[in-house]
């Protein structure tokens, strides 16, 4: 199903929030504009505002106010660009969702100093709105997201890096924003408490193995298809799952030729020997296992919800997000 089906019942506030992102920024200068510009062109399939508004909708909320959820749900997004942005700063990467990163175009001290004025500018229209406890959750989110991508650089080239410790990096630089689009839009529209945490529940596996599949498309996927710049993982020496799993599937003088090779500069050759590789031990079979086994975790807590249609778009949701990782992974076992 193609997700433009799946935001059907939230299409209509979909593209509010792109407006009010737009409404955000009315009074910035002709050049502060057309950086803007470009960063609200960097919104993609808006995952995050998606889940919160349809976390807001969970039970009987026909009847209910939906501007302050759009509001939310603006800000929402413009911390995931922010996010974006400084991530293509340290990755170095030239393209993002089909267009020429911000720090390509605009370079990298304009780039950085946008990201910060996004989270910012998102943390003073949300003090505006008087939410204190969403308010609190973001500023704790924002830290895990910081947290993870500090411990991720710092672990850089880090062989000895685990299963464990990659997806505790995960759990926080992606997963954690997740959860809370679906806790924020869950708790502003009042839903039952142990609904809230089932929703906050789903939006952390969710990311969880949404992260796990963007590491493996890393390696494998198509950059046409993907709209962005591909192998800057390995060209940054990040330990990913897929590395995780073919280190530990080599015996030791294999796994130590390995190591060698990435550590040379032929960054070009190593994306093609990796994925040859990935593909003999396969990689990409137990990386999909555990991708699965994340989908199913979200799928068993959001079954907790008691509105069907709001549980049918989550579900729904979570089976768009394996369509094209699927058939990239069965392509890569194929002998």
């Amino acid at each position: 199903m193609e997700l433009k089906e799946i935001y059907k019942p939230i299409e209509r506030d979909l593209a509010e929030v792109k407006e009010e992102m737009r409404r955000h920024f009315g009074e910035e200068d002709g050049f502060m504009k057309r950086v803007i510009g470009d960063i609200i062109d960097y919104s993609g399939k808006l995952l995050r505002p998606a889940l919160a508004l349809l976390a807001f909708s969970e039970g009987n909320n026909n009847s209910k106010d939906r501007s302050n959820i759009i509001k939310l749900a603006s800000i929402i997004e413009l911390i995931h660009t922010a996010t974006l942005i400084h991530d293509d700063v340290i990755d170095e990467t030239t393209l993002r969702r089909h267009k020429t990163t911000v720090h390509t175009k605009w370079g990298d001290r304009i780039s950085v100093l946008f990201g910060d004025y996004l989270f910012s500018r998102s943390f003073t229209v949300l003090c505006q709105l008087g939410w204190p406890e969403i308010v609190c959750a973001l500023a704790n989110t924002i830290n895990l997201i910081c947290e993870g991508e500090l411990k991720q650089i710092n672990r850089a080239y880090d062989w000895d890096l685990t299963e464990k410790d990659y997806l505790s990096i995960i759990q926080k630089k992606t997963a954690s924003l997740f959860s809370f689009s679906c806790f924020c839009g869950g708790r502003l529209g009042k839903v039952a408490a142990n609904e809230i945490q089932a929703l906050a529940n789903y939006g952390l596996n969710f990311g969880i193995a949404f992260q796990i599949v963007d590491d493996c498309l890393d390696f494998i996927g198509d950059e046409k298809v993907m709209g962005k710049s591909l192998g800057s993982d390995l060209r940054k020496g990040k330990i990913t799952l897929p590395l995780i799993y073919l280190l530990n599937s080599t015996s030791e003088k294999v796994r130590k030729k390995i190591i060698e090779f990435i550590s040379s500069e032929e960054k070009d050759v190593i994306t093609v020997v990796i994925k040859e590789m990935l593909r003999k031990h396969q990689v990409m079979h137990h990386c999909a296992k555990k991708v699965m086994e994340y989908m199913e975790r979200a799928k068993k807590e959001i079954k907790k919800l008691k509105d069907l249609n709001a549980r049918k778009s989550f579900l729904q949701i979570c089976d768009y997000a394996l369509v094209y990782p699927v058939e990239t992974f069965r392509g890569l076992n194929e002998p």
